[in-house]
């Protein structure tokens, strides 16, 4: 296995569905069995170097449509290559987009998915915000919202008649109890990972007892943010979901 601190040498590897994928492999995963795209390396091991910026129209919903909109990607934020492994030198093409309907805690808006095509290999592509993940109509934020308000000790039905009160309507008492289920699997699976890059940046790192990992792990990110500006303005999910892509990483869904 290459070092981290070559993982930016490396080709990408992008997630596919329920899967990881690159020119020779594809890794099977559970949802959310993040790796950092450049390397492949567990989150954990990943330098810092390693990590890259993302362009602004991934930090919300708003963001996105004042800079996005109907009219594409921002020329210099395009795809550059063919994430399916084609020698192809041509930059893929814009080939089409789709809407689909995004909740935020404050709003419901549709938003354009454009699609790209590889002129090589015929291969298309999605681009997918990071505020968002593939498939999903729910934000990443209202989904920490949603998440939070149970495990501060709501009932889920509950907080399932609370969310009547949202701009885009209610979500049903199932729909709840999968997010808070998914993510307690999803920060189980990544916690050794999470520790490793959050005491990298905050190695005196002191937290008061809590009561679920998800508590610990949402003070942990608050205390990076306060260490880190770059993170200051981003939650905890969304940050979670930038540290493991980028923008080189094109999904469908």
């Amino acid at each position: 296995m290459s070092h981290p601190s070559d993982c930016i040498h490396r080709d990408p590897m992008w997630r596919h569905g329920g899967l990881i994928r690159d020119q020779s492999d594809t890794i099977r995963i559970r949802r959310g069995g993040y790796r950092h795209p450049p390397c492949s390396l567990p989150l954990s091991a990943c330098s810092p170097t390693a990590q890259q910026a993302l362009p602004p129209w991934h930090s919300d919903l708003e963001a996105y449509l004042r800079l996005v909109g109907t009219h594409g990607l921002p020329e210099e934020d395009r795809p550059k290559r063919c994430p399916a492994g084609c020698p192809c030198e041509r930059m893929p093409h814009r080939h089409s987009h789709y809407w689909r309907a995004v909740f935020t805690s404050s709003s419901c808006q549709r938003i354009c998915i454009f699609r790209f095509r590889c002129p090589g290999c015929g291969y298309v592509h999605s681009v997918i915000p990071a505020f968002l993940e593939p498939y999903q109509r729910l934000a990443l934020d209202l989904q920490e919202d949603l998440v939070d308000a149970v495990q501060q000790g709501g009932t889920v039905e509950a907080v399932a008649e609370a969310s009547q009160s949202l701009p885009g309507g209610g979500f049903g008492e199932r729909t709840i109890a999968s997010l808070v289920r998914a993510w307690n699997e999803r920060l189980t699976q990544l916690e050794s990972g999470l520790w490793t890059w959050l005491l990298a940046r905050v190695p005196h790192l002191t937290l008061s007892r809590s009561p679920s990992l998800w508590s610990t792990l949402q003070s942990a990110w608050q205390a990076v943010q306060e260490r880190i500006p770059a993170f200051r303005n981003i939650r905890f999910l969304h940050g979670l979901n930038r540290l493991c892509f980028s923008l080189a990483v094109t999904v469908h869904g």
